[in-house]
């Protein structure tokens, strides 16, 4: 794994840990004792389901690679326009949990119930669509590459590059 790519896994650490330190001073601030009203989860939920088609519409279109790009210029480039990507579908997801925020403190019975809703929705989400694994560098990695210019984003972070597909 190349150090660009730890860097990466730090910011996307930092980014979804945010939610953790948020959790802790809302714990302080709201009541812990009230539940929420009966309309909230189902509407955090469908909010995430929300997001999440969002999120595959546009959370996935850095502009591809130029194909004249020398390798090292590309795979700069790769790190770079992945990074935006990702840094726009933790902006998505996150807009659960701040939404949920907002209602735990204007809603008569919200308490830190409301929050904890949103944050696990969005943590989810974030783990699906923020943390660099497989699915997310690997569909970065091909819209990099849609004008056929290696990225070599795939080999950054560790993963197998996708071999010649075999027709039958």
């Amino acid at each position: 794994m190349s150090p660009l790519a730890s860097q990466h896994r730090l910011v996307a650490g930092t980014l979804v840990s945010g939610l953790f330190f948020i959790a802790l001073a809302l714990f302080f601030v709201l009541p812990l004792d009230e539940a929420p009203p009966v309309w909230v989860l189902p509407a955090q939920l469908a909010a995430g389901v929300a997001v999440h088609v969002l999120v595959e519409a546009i959370g996935y279109r850095p502009p591809a690679l130029d194909p004249s790009l020398d390798d090292d210029a590309a795979s700069a480039q790769a790190m770079v326009r992945h990074q935006g990507a990702m840094i726009l579908r933790f902006a998505l997801i996150e807009s659960i949990a701040i939404a949920s925020i907002a209602l735990a403190f204007v809603l008569p019975d919200g308490g830190f119930l409301t929050f904890a809703g949103g944050a696990v929705v969005s943590l989810v989400l974030m783990g699906y669509h923020v943390w660099p694994w497989s699915r997310p560098v690997g569909r970065t990695a091909d819209a990099l590459e849609a004008r056929g210019r290696r990225s070599g984003l795939r080999e950054a972070f560790g993963l197998s590059s996708p071999g010649p597909i075999q027709q039958l």
